[in-house]
């Protein structure tokens, strides 16, 4: 026992400073652990691949087609997969596409609805699962974000641009008669030909509507335009709610003998066909440019990698709107489609 109370009294005390050093050291050791415990899994996660996927009510629609083009370029330079589909005006088949995305585990989807209506439920489901959804063109019950216009203004513009043509051409008086070619499958579409009828019966009221037919591609406007022309000979301008059609009715038009000087055709999408149908001074006068499929296809990657990443600060974003005339369809052809 002597021994050991020797050898106990024989220990000289620990310095203040000295235990303060050995706390820090074992706190940095503690924190090392801490650290090099984190699974690998939680680190590999930064680097993980986002996918999104699209789904398109048909993308026979020149600008979609546009559109996803682009969207996997530019997706390809964020080090995005980017996987669209074509839903053929089914919503069935687009409930199936997005059901397929969620099992799939992709991070968002952009949705162009067939009919939104019909998808309320598998949006949510969606959501709940954890996968963002990015409305386009159309409102959906259930997003994370939307890339729409203001559909009734984009149909103003399109009749702002037509009256103007009757007022130039025409007299007070004189009867002139017109064909519209629309989309009433689509809320947002009907909204916007009633922008472009509201503005020509307020703008050119001797204008009269005689004749009105579905048209989203190029071959279902030149068929509308065959079918204006043999009713209604005496037709002097057609308005169309999106550039398949305006595309498809100045072909139309001037298979049936029409020129420029006899004839107008007014759209809406500014599609580069539709550019080089107003250059070339065809019947087509002027088209409402909404940004076009590559912008449309850079802000939707941009806005679904937001929404991904939880940086959203406006849920809707909407499109640009500006009319395109021979006055500066140069100039917008040099700047978004020239070579």
């Amino acid at each position: 026992m002597k021994g050991i109370a020797k050898a106990q009294t024989s220990m000289k005390p620990i310095a203040k400073g000295e235990m303060c050093m050995k706390r820090i050291v074992s706190l940095l050791i503690c924190a090392v652990v801490v650290l090099f415990a984190v699974p690998v899994s939680a680190v590999a996660d930064s680097s993980k691949t986002i996918r999104i996927g699209m789904t398109f009510s048909d993308l026979s629609n020149p600008v979609w087609a546009e559109l996803v083009k682009e969207a996997q370029r530019y997706g390809k330079d964020k080090g995005v997969e980017v996987t669209y589909l074509d839903a053929k005006n089914s919503a069935a088949k687009q409930i199936s596409q997005i059901e397929n995305l969620v099992e799939n585990k992709v991070d968002a989807i952009v949705v162009c609805s067939v009919d939104s209506s019909t998808l309320k439920d598998v949006t949510k489901r969606a959501m709940d699962a954890g996968v963002k959804i990015v409305a386009y063109t159309q409102h959906l019950d259930n997003y994370d974000a939307e890339y729409v216009l203001n559909a009734y203004d984009v149909g103003k513009l399109c009749g702002d641009a037509a009256a103007k043509f009757v007022n130039s051409n025409f007299k007070k008086g004189e009867t002139v008669e017109w064909g519209l070619m629309d989309l009433p499958r689509y809320p947002e579409i009907i909204i916007r030909a009633n922008g472009i009828k509201d503005a020509i019966a307020k703008g050119a009221p001797n204008a009269k509507l005689v004749a009105t037919n579905s048209a989203l591609t190029a071959a279902d406007g030149i068929k509308n335009a065959e079918i204006f022309l043999q009713a209604h000979p005496n037709m002097k301008f057609i308005a169309c709610i999106g550039g398949g059609g305006s595309v498809g009715a100045n072909e139309g038009v001037k298979q049936l003998g029409k020129d420029g000087k006899t004839f107008a055709v007014f759209g809406i999408d500014a599609t580069e066909q539709e550019i080089t149908n107003i250059m070339a001074g065809d019947p087509e006068k002027s088209s409402v440019c909404l940004g076009g499929g590559k912008l449309h296809g850079r802000e939707l990657i941009d806005l679904s990698l937001k929404a991904v990443n939880k940086q959203i600060v406006n849920k809707t974003v909407y499109m640009p709107q500006s009319l395109i005339d021979a006055s500066n369809a140069q100039a917008y052809f040099k700047d978004n489609y020239a070579k």
